[in-house]
């Protein structure tokens, strides 16, 4: 008699349905297919059923197909062996990127991809995804990742009374199909209940850079200090160029467009306001997702009235350097940076 394990065929599970009936043992079974009688017993104790006969006794029989489906399923659960194997610098450093530094399992491939740090393996996106998932990683679960946006059918509400300002339905079509740099989508980002500070959040459409300044206070006047307060860090001359048009919703905080439209000092224009319809976030659809981000270190409902302007600047800088899958890994800062370049090399921008 064989004294070694094998796995069977599908062959070898019809001989041994068929030896069954013909009443013959395990023992003489393993015998025939050269296999550990061990290998029979397990076998035979997988696919067993009870099946009733037509003069309703019932008997013990062996299942080959379901044997062999089962063998199947198992073979598919045991998979190859995890890509990312016993490189626990890799593993540490995703979870590192993805807890402590708020990235996707994206964002925190890209940052391993350009690390300086020498790692074993390298593994795709969705291999990430599937190792999260198996708990692969001992410190990251689905919901450390930030999930894709689900879009929500809303009510079409009636404007009960016309925008100030020039209708987005005035913006050129150029800006819509986001052909040059310096066309911005503007909103807030509010704090929890008693919170008396919140954000403005500049955004740009072309590239996604974002700009983040703290409001002490939530209303038009504000606005228009943080906007003069840019304007007199870079110059008159770099804001009108950077900032040639804003298109903002139809918030309260924004009522002052003229305001917002006028330099701080000569009172000429330095950027032109677009007005969303009302009740259209998606025509800002770049900074509501780009709020998203913000989110992920000022969850909603916290008071922001301790968060310091240096905090909220660290959290700028760290989404403008974020690497973006639809830039093939760039971050935000390095396209528009090239953008700015091509744009001043061919005198679009003085």
């Amino acid at each position: 008699m064989g004294k070694f394990y094998s796995h069977l065929s599908r062959d070898d599970r019809l001989k041994i349905e068929l030896m069954l009936r013909h009443g013959f043992g395990k023992r003489e079974i393993a015998e025939e297919l050269q296999v550990h009688i061990s290998t029979i017993y397990r076998e035979v104790k997988r696919a067993t059923y009870l099946h009733r006969n037509t003069d309703l006794t019932e008997e013990e029989r062996y299942n080959p197909e379901e044997a062999q489906r089962k063998y199947r399923e198992k073979l598919k659960e045991k998979g190859r062996g995890l890509k990312i194997g016993t490189d626990r610098k890799l593993l540490r450093f995703l979870e590192h990127q993805i807890i402590k530094e708020k990235k996707s399992p994206y964002a925190a491939l890209e940052a391993a991809r350009k690390s300086d740090q020498v790692f074993q393996t390298q593994i795709s996106l969705s291999t990430c995804y599937n190792y999260i998932r198996k708990r692969v990683f001992p410190n990251i679960v689905l919901a450390d990742c930030p999930m894709p946006h689900k879009k929500r059918k809303k009510k079409v509400q009636v404007a009960k009374k016309v925008s100030r300002g020039t209708s987005i339905e005035k913006r050129p079509e150029k800006i819509n199909r986001r052909e040059e740099v310096g066309h911005w989508e503007m909103d807030t980002v509010l704090g929890g209940r008693g919170s008396k500070k919140s954000l403005l959040v500049l955004t740009e459409r072309a590239t996604l850079l974002e700009v983040i300044e703290p409001l002490k206070a939530h209303t038009a006047t504000e606005v228009v200090r943080a906007l003069d307060r840019m304007e007199r860090r870079i110059g008159e001359k770099a804001f009108r160029e950077l900032f040639r048009s804003i298109t903002v919703d139809n918030g309260a905080e924004f009522s002052d467009y003229k305001g917002i439209e006028r330099s701080r000092r000569n009172k000429k224009s330095r950027t032109k306001i677009y007005v969303c319809h009302p009740y259209r976030s998606t025509e800002r659809s770049r900074n509501e997702n780009q709020n998203r981000f913000i989110r992920r270190y000022l969850p909603k409902g916290m008071n922001l009235d301790g968060i310091s302007r240096n905090q909220i600047k660290q959290i700028e800088a760290w989404m403008n350097q974020y690497p973006r899958k639809i830039y093939g890994g760039r971050s935000a800062e390095e396209v528009f940076l090239k953008l700015i370049q091509e744009a001043t090399e061919r005198g679009w921008i003085a």
